[in-house]
């Protein structure tokens, strides 16, 4: 398969997070060396998923890439101090009871907390939470 790659004419952007443990550095680096006039682009992170992780710089090079203009920065998601405490617990497998027996609140109030955490990410799961919540307290 890495023999076809020769055969490959169209403009090519490889990107690959440096601390990326899924795929090593050398895959993306043999692919580029492989596809003539390729280019490589090593972006900070270490996800493997493109949607976790430093996004705005991902896009940017894809933009670049296309010469599309580059976007306007955006904010991003704030938590409250609470909303990080269910975060964390989230990240850590807890259930909604799990959470309010662990804060000392009820039930009905660990759920609304997940809701407006769920809200102010712009995600539709509590894995989307705990993955969110990984990458952006994660050493980079």
């Amino acid at each position: 398969m890495i023999d076809r790659l020769k055969d490959v004419a169209a403009p090519t952007l490889v990107l690959h997070r440096q601390g990326d443990r899924a795929a090593p550095l050398e895959q993306s680096q043999l692919i580029a060396s492989r596809i003539k006039g390729a280019r490589l682009v090593e972006l900070p992170g270490r996800s493997h998923l493109p949607y976790i992780g430093d996004v705005d710089t991902l896009v940017s090079e894809i933009r670049r890439f296309f010469g599309l203009p580059l976007l306007r920065k955006t904010a991003t998601p704030t938590l409250t101090k609470r909303q990080k405490e269910v975060a964390d617990l989230v990240s850590q497998g807890l259930t909604n009871r799990d959470i309010a027996q662990q804060l000392g609140i009820d039930e009905r109030s660990a759920e609304g907390h997940v809701e407006r955490i769920r809200d102010r990410l712009g995600v539709r799961s509590r894995a989307q939470i705990a993955t969110w919540w990984v990458a952006s307290n994660a050493p980079h």
